[in-house]
């Protein structure tokens, strides 16, 4: 065959391995065509099981996690764009991400390749659902992480599915997800394997289980759950370009007025403000004076948002202040996980100072924050213990599972997306909290200067929602009672199942190595 033939044969499996990816791409928020994700692994997965090499098997995942990723995160482009990154740094900064996040997907491919030698159809897919969870969850704690790269994400519109995220957290349906996936490659093939049809059978049972124990949940969520308190969300929509200028201070602070001076039916027991909500340095120990007489004026604390300055021994840092109803400081929290180069420069001094003065101009006149200490005094609220994720932090099912395992039972996510524009962006923000609330079994409330703002139920179920872009404050009301006291299996036990397939993992390398020594000797 004509060496230009050679060269059409591989790329035909790599071009497949990234278009099925891409594909199951578009079950992210906000498409959510969640069917995709099921079969959009499968054509990476046959490439990789055909491999000549371990190494081609990579080549074959890299091209997978590449394409999700550039279509899972295009929206940073819009997004360098508004902060006035030229096109190209822009681009080349979906590609740098892309390309980062690929990597782990080609350590599954190598890994599932590797380790599949000589297994049939019956244990392969196993081996596929078991690399994938052990990366995904060792993964989890050491790439510059968007959150977007678990599986479980592109369920979101699939209420039942995503009830078993109670269970074990997203890694679960990814374990499930991949499983599948694995198992219809195995038919895709077509190789006479008696073993083949039973499996995919196995995984298809699996899922169908997985999907009826969330409908019967769902099921058995009540209408009414008794006694609730209000609260108000406020939604600004301040825009970007003026949010930072000291000339817009006031109008940006009258917008807040306005909102809170509107008729309300009966008085809230508490109020959420959006990040950084205050456009100025404030003193971390001192209640923010417009808050403070809006919280004496309602007799109802004020959840708000600010930017800390370095004081007390403390760096200046991306905050919330929690003011009581008679204007006094009640309590505050400071961001755990902070966002490379929009909150701090990874390396800063690696980094050309022009980059810093040209493309990262927020953090050139506020410096790197300071990132707060994982375990914070949870904040005290009429719902009980209340816990606080700021923006970015709720990608991570870990935190919020940390403070619901201290004894939180309400979660409050506050966040400014306007820097993201009307992309995916805000919508895969918004959509994961409806994870968060899943997995811990509790309600949460969330405030975003542009939006989406909203309160979601134990059970993922939106009851109160402000669109994206829209002005305006949201009036609910959450309910007091505490519908799962005794939390989540994932709650208590955290991820128990990325745990077990990490250690299954390495029992299964440390047998390949001696299988490969003994073959040697």
């Amino acid at each position: 065959m004509p060496r230009g033939g050679h060269a059409q044969l591989r790329a035909a499996p790599l071009a497949a391995s990234a278009l099925g990816a891409a594909l199951a791409a578009l079950g992210l928020p906000s498409l959510g065509l969640w069917a995709f994700a099921w079969f959009g692994f499968t054509p990476m997965i046959v490439a990789a099981n055909t491999a000549p090499t371990t190494r081609r098997a990579s080549l074959h995942g890299f091209a997978a996690g590449f394409a999700y990723h550039v279509v899972a995160l295009h929206w940073i482009y819009a997004t360098c764009r508004f902060a006035q990154v030229p096109a190209v740094v822009s681009a080349l900064a979906v590609i740098a991400l892309a390309s980062v996040l690929g990597a782990s997907w080609a350590a599954v491919s190598a890994l599932a390749h590797r380790l599949s030698r000589g297994a049939g159809s019956m244990a392969r897919p196993w081996l596929w659902a078991l690399c994938w969870t052990a990366v995904a969850s060792a993964a989890s704690g050491w790439t510059p992480r968007f959150g977007v790269d678990l599986l479980a994400y592109t369920q979101w519109s699939n209420l039942s599915l995503i009830q078993a995220v109670s269970w074990g957290g997203p890694h679960l349906l990814d374990f499930v997800i991949m499983l599948f996936a694995a198992a219809f490659a195995e038919v895709w093939r077509g190789e006479r394997d008696e073993a083949a049809a039973p499996t995919m059978a196995l995984a298809i049972a699996l899922s169908a289980g997985v999907w009826a124990h969330g409908a019967y949940v769902l099921a058995s969520r009540p209408e009414s759950r008794g006694p609730a308190a209000r609260v108000e969300i406020l939604q600004p929509r301040v825009d970007q370009y003026h949010k930072w200028s000291e000339s817009w201070i006031m109008e940006i602070l009258t917008g807040y007025d306005e909102l809170l001076s509107r008729p309300r039916p009966a008085p809230p027991s508490l109020v959420v403000w959006p990040e950084t909500a205050i456009p100025r340095w404030t003193t971390r120990a001192e209640p923010v004076p417009e808050a403070s007489r809006w919280a004496v004026t309602l007799g109802a604390p004020q959840l708000v948002g600010i930017i800390a300055s370095g004081d007390s021994g403390h760096g200046p840092a991306n905050a919330v202040q929690l003011i009581a109803p008679d204007g006094r400081l009640d309590g505050d929290y400071s961001k755990r996980q902070l966002v490379p180069f929009g909150e701090f420069v990874p390396l800063r001094r690696f980094v050309p100072r022009f980059v810093i003065d040209r493309w990262l101009m927020i953090l050139d006149n506020l410096g790197d924050l300071e990132a707060g200490a994982p375990r914070q005094p949870l904040l005290r609220t009429v719902w009980g213990p209340t816990a606080v994720t700021i923006c970015y932090e709720a990608i991570f099912p870990y935190w919020p599972r940390l403070d619901a395992a201290r004894g939180a039972r309400l979660l409050i996510n506050i966040t400014n997306d306007a820097w993201y524009l009307d992309t995916w962006g805000p919508r895969q923000h918004y959509r994961v909290n409806r994870f968060r609330a899943i997995e811990n079994r509790l309600s949460v409330i969330r405030a975003g200067n542009n939006g989406v703002s909203a309160v979601i139920d134990p059970w993922g179920v939106t009851t109160a929602e402000l669109a994206l872009n829209e002005s305006g404050r949201l009036d609910a009301e959450v309910p007091l009672e505490d519908a799962f006291p005794a939390r989540s299996f994932y709650t208590r036990h955290g991820d128990w199942l990325g745990a077990t397939c990490l250690i299954l993992l390495l029992l299964a390398g440390a047998g390949a190595l001696l299988r490969d020594r003994r073959g040697k000797v």
